[in-house]
Parts: C-alpha cells; sequence; structure tokens
C-alpha cells in the first residue's frame, strides 16, 4: 500500500516522458500554498485591526456619551451651587431649610411659593416629564424663579443628584410631592408608576436616612388608597388593602415603605392622603380643567356615570387649604432621630387626610363651571369604565383637626370661581 501511493505521488511529480520533469507544477503548487497562507495571514491582521478599530470607536463613543452627560447635566458646578444656597437661605427666625420635590408641579409651586413668601428656604428639584404639557410646567418655574425660588432640573432617581444636593444644603425638612399622577393612565404606561412612586420615593428616602442631619419628611400620598372601600367618610384607620388602580397600589406602598424608614433608619415621617385638589395653575387631565377648556371651546364634555346610573361624587378640595395642611404638617414635624443612616430613637411617623369633607357630584361640578362661564356644556353621559376609578371620595378630617388644626375654607362654588377667573 505504502509503495502504491508513493507510485502516486511520483506520477504526479514526475512525467510518464523521461527526461521531463514536472518543475512547473510544482512552483505552481507552491505559489498556490504559499498565497493561501499569505491571504490567510492578512485577512487575520485585517480581523485583529477592525476588531481594534471597533474597540476603539466603543471605548469613544463611551467617553463622548460620558462626557455628553457631564457637560449637559442641568445641574453641578461653582454657580449651580451658589444658587442653591442663596435659594435655600432662611429669612425668618426660626425657619425652614425645604427641599421641595416635584416643585415645578401644581401643589409643589404652591407650596413652595407659601414657604418662600414666610421666609423658608426653599430648593425645587422637578424632571418636567410630558405625562402633561412641560410649557406649563416651565410657566410655573418662571414664576417660582420671579420669587428666588430655584428649580433643579433632575430625577428623584438620580442618587448622584440627590446626594450632591444634600451636600450643599443641610435640608432641615424635605416635602416630597413628585410622583406620577393619575389613575387612568397607568394602564397606558403602567411603569412611570413604579419608576416615580415606588423607585423615586426609595431613592429619595436612601438620601434621607443618610444625610446628616437627617430631615423630617413630609410626603403626597393620595386619597385613591381607600379604594375599593365603601365605607364613608374615609377614615385614616379604614382598610387600604384593597386598591382599585396601580396608582393606588404604589401610593398604598410608599405608606409602608416609609413606615419601614422610620422604623429602621429613625426618619421622621408624615404622609398626607390628598382629596382631589383643584384650583389656579392646576393639572390640564383633571376633569375639572378640561371640562373648562371644552366648554369654553364648544366642545363635548364626557361625564361618566357609576353602576345603576349613580352620579360619580368627589371630596374637592381648594389648592389653599391642601397648601395649609401641607405647611403645618411641615411645622408639627419632629426631628428625625437618625444620623447618618444609623437610628438612635422612635421617630414620629404619621398619617392623615386632606379633604374638603363636603363631596359633590360631578354633574353639579359641571353646573357650577357652567354657572361662572356663563355658557352650556355639550354634555356625553356614558357609564365608567373598569379603569381604576372609584364611584366617590369623602374624607374624614376630624384627626388633621384635632393634632393638625387643619380647617378647610373653600367651598366648590368659591374655589371653581377663582380657577375660572
Amino acid at each position: 500500500m505504502k509503495k502504491e501511493m508513493m507510485g502516486l505521488m511520483e506520477d504526479e511529480l514526475f512525467p510518464s516522458t523521461p527526461g521531463k520533469v514536472k518543475i512547473e507544477r510544482t512552483h505552481a503548487i507552491s505559489r498556490q500554498l504559499h498565497q493561501c497562507f499569505a491571504s490567510t495571514s492578512t485577512m487575520f491582521l485585517w480581523a485583529l485591526f477592525l476588531i481594534a478599530l471597533a474597540a476603539s470607536y466603543l471605548s469613544f463613543q463611551s467617553f463622548v456619551d460620558s462626557s455628553s452627560r457631564y457637560f449637559d447635566a442641568s445641574w453641578g458646578g461653582m454657580q449651580w451651587e451658589k444658587q442653591i444656597r442663596a435659594s435655600a437661605t432662611v429669612r425668618r427666625r426660626g425657619g425652614f431649610s425645604v427641599l421641595v420635590t416635584g416643585a415645578a408641579g401644581f401643589v409643589g409651586t404652591h407650596v413652595s411659593l407659601a414657604l418662600c413668601k414666610r421666609g423658608d428656604g426653599v430648593v425645587g428639584l422637578d424632571n418636567f416629564n410630558s405625562y402633561y404639557d412641560p410649557s406649563l410646567k416651565k410657566a410655573r418655574m418662571a414664576l417660582l424663579d420671579s420669587r428666588g425660588v430655584f428649580v433643579v432640573e433632575g430625577d428623584i432617581n438620580d442618587a448622584r443628584l440627590l446626594a450632591k444636593l444634600f451636600d450643599v444644603v443641610p435640608f432641615t425638612h424635605v416635602m416630597h410631592l413628585a410622583a406620577q399622577a393619575g389613575v387612568r393612565y397607568a394602564i397606558e404606561n403602567p411603569a412611570s408608576y413604579v419608576h416615580s412612586n415606588i423607585a423615586g420615593l426609595v431613592a429619595l428616602l436612601e438620601a434621607c436616612k443618610s444625610a446628616d442631619p437627617q430631615p423630617a419628611v413630609v410626603w403626597a400620598s393620595s386619597s385613591s388608597v381607600y379604594g375599593l372601600n365603601e365605607k364613608v367618610p374615609f377614615s385614616e384607620s379604614d382598610r387600604t388593602d384593597r386598591p382599585a388602580s396601580l396608582y393606588a397600589a404604589t401610593k398604598k406602598a410608599g405608606e409602608e415603605i416609609t413606615h419601614t424608614y422610620n422604623h429602621i433608619y429613625g426618619l421622621s415621617t408624615t404622609g398626607l392622603r390628598f382629596f382631589t385638589v383643584y384650583g389656579p395653575w392646576g393639572r390640564p387631565d383633571m376633569a375639572y380643567f378640561s371640562f373648562t377648556r371644552n366648554i369654553l371651546q364648544g366642545k363635548p364634555i364626557t361625564v361618566y356615570r357609576g353602576k345603576d346610573r349613580v352620579d360619580l361624587a368627589r371630596d374637592f378640595t381648594y389648592i389653599d387649604d391642601i397648601v395649609k395642611g401641607c405647611v403645618v404638617s411641615l411645622d408639627t414635624a419632629e426631628k428625625s432621630t437618625g444620623t447618618g443612616g444609623r437610628k438612635r430613637g422612635p421617630a414620629q411617623y404619621r398619617i392623615y387626610n386632606l379633604g374638603n369633607t363636603s363631596p359633590v357630584t360631578v354633574p353639579a361640578l359641571v353646573g357650577i363651571l357652567e354657572h361662572h362661564l356663563k355658557m352650556k356644556a355639550k354634555r356625553n353621559v356614558v357609564e365608567m369604565p373598569g379603569n381604576g376609578d372609584v364611584p366617590f371620595t369623602h374624607a374624614n378630617i376630624s384627626l388633621a383637626r384635632a393634632e393638625l388644626g387643619y380647617k378647610p375654607t373653600t367651598n366648590l362654588g368659591t374655589g371653581l370661581k377663582k380657577f375660572v377667573r
């Protein structure tokens, strides 16, 4: 076998005619082998070059992105810190230095103005998201700026930003009003509620518990936590374990989360369950706002009706009354008992209803708007869809009245007149 193979090789290498060796074919095979190896080596080198080029590009892109984030950041620098300190400067004896989250929001703007007016130092924080037209938030920010309140554009989930704020200013209080609001929008964008109302709250509480000194925290819960509760009026001691919407569930989760930080880290916390807040500079997604706009534009309005043709009712609470409740909650908040994340003793934990105690049906609301606008609404009455809304809300404010001195003074007719004007 070995001899046969050798013979075949010889036949390939040597001609059948004696004296004529296949030198040319041998060189051709050698050249092909050389070209093949040379080509493989070249491809390998090119592959290495391309890999190195791609790695260099990705590294450069990462550098550019990080540099861009650094230079495009709306916070940081000596001038920024100077603005923060100036805005946080207390101008009354015994005053507070307050970080207000959601400062360019409806309630946040009004609370910031009230605190600033009485001489407290106020620094705002808002991410200006597009849940509703950001131009309204920008207009509110301009109003705050005209009163000397500086609003930082940033997200409460940004731990680095929060740490920087607490590093620049030793805030005595945090008024946490930033949240993803709205019941129906949760069906469309549920992740935004988890991002803002749960993850954002935890990020803020982490910054607060690590701060030295720890601030007292007052934050906005919601009447939505009462969910499917049928006992009225709603009291703080009523069950809140049957939420009717994701929004309500995130607010209920917030109450449990704040209790945890209060228990473990000694954070003084006060939760405020707002009942349908309305008034000037309000949210465009709220019924009273959209009704007013549509009536003025001659467009029809959609009025929802509950089961068995029962009219929906809400405990509408005017913004000035809510602001009073927020401010007095800050005034009566005790100091946190922790330092740098370590608890030294039990800390204050409170939850209050802030409502008006006088529910009004939605058709009655429309009638009041028609009176003030001197225009009739084109009503389209439909059955309430299963989107998380509840048929009624009604606040029992006896606890807030007893412990805070909270007493709402504006009825719906007077409040809507101010809003329309």
